[in-house]
């Protein structure tokens, strides 16, 4: 996910991969897929800003990229290619404010959950 996201980022320079983005993408990526939500609300209401708060990354400003898909689908260079048709999810990728992301997976085998989560 990083090479693709950084191929689409020649302009702004290399995103860094960081551990605690993927902590809280992981979070979010298991909770789409155990509790079936669908968006950036967690089952237990937490936001976007507060799981990447609560895996210890502090800053004011933040984004989040989320994908589910099933069958052939459910894969994360789909999850890219959508998001790239996607304004909001684009430009999101595209902020060259955003300097540290993490991404993270969950899958049953039929359904897989893809989530990015983008910092500066």
């Amino acid at each position: 996910m990083y090479s693709g996201v950084n191929r689409l980022r020649q302009d702004c320079g290399p995103i860094a991969q960081d551990p605690r983005l993927t902590d809280a993408a992981q979070r979010h990526a298991d909770d789409m897929l155990r509790n079936g939500v669908n968006g950036h609300m967690g089952s237990d209401g937490s936001s976007p800003q507060t799981r990447i708060t609560d895996a210890g990354y502090r800053t004011p400003y933040s984004g989040e990229v989320v994908f589910w898909g099933t069958g052939s689908a459910a894969n994360p260079n789909q999850a890219l290619d959508l998001w790239m048709q996607s304004p909001p999810h684009r430009g999101i990728i595209l902020n060259c404010a955003y300097t540290a992301a993490g991404f993270a997976t969950a899958s049953d085998g039929n359904k897989m959950t893809v989530v990015g989560d983008f910092a500066a």
